[in-house]
């Protein structure tokens, strides 16, 4: 599960060391003015969620890029249920989907940042 910190003008979504290794994908820096939309909705189950470079077990993990339709998305969750989803423009990702740390509330998270992304 992933730790997001909201600043003044970006995001940071730190992955614990496993994750990193699950995702191959380190620390993601996001700027504020480059999302578009957040919530806080389950994101259900998938068998497939396009072509990886990461990792992909089905109701156990999915972590890293993956290439789809619409555009690259990064996962980084295993049930889904205390996901944040972050819609984006101008970056490598059109979205990003990471479960948050259990310490973190995603509803809480997601109202935090899109009050810093209405206050830009």
């Amino acid at each position: 599960m992933a730790r997001i910190e909201v600043r003044d003008d970006q995001i940071d979504i730190r992955l614990s060391l496993a994750e990193e290794v699950l995702a191959l994908h380190g620390t993601l820096h996001i700027p504020l003015r480059h999302v578009m939309g957040v919530s806080a909705e389950p994101v259900p189950p998938a068998a497939w969620r396009g072509m990886r470079i990461g990792t992909n077990v089905p109701g156990v993990v999915v972590a890293g890029t993956f290439f789809t339709a619409e555009g690259a998305v990064f996962y980084d969750m295993r049930h889904g249920d205390r996901c944040v989803t972050i819609e984006l423009a101008g970056e490598r990702y059109k979205r990003v989907v990471v479960e948050v740390d259990p310490g973190q509330d995603p509803q809480v998270v997601a109202s935090e940042i899109e009050a810093k992304r209405q206050a830009q």
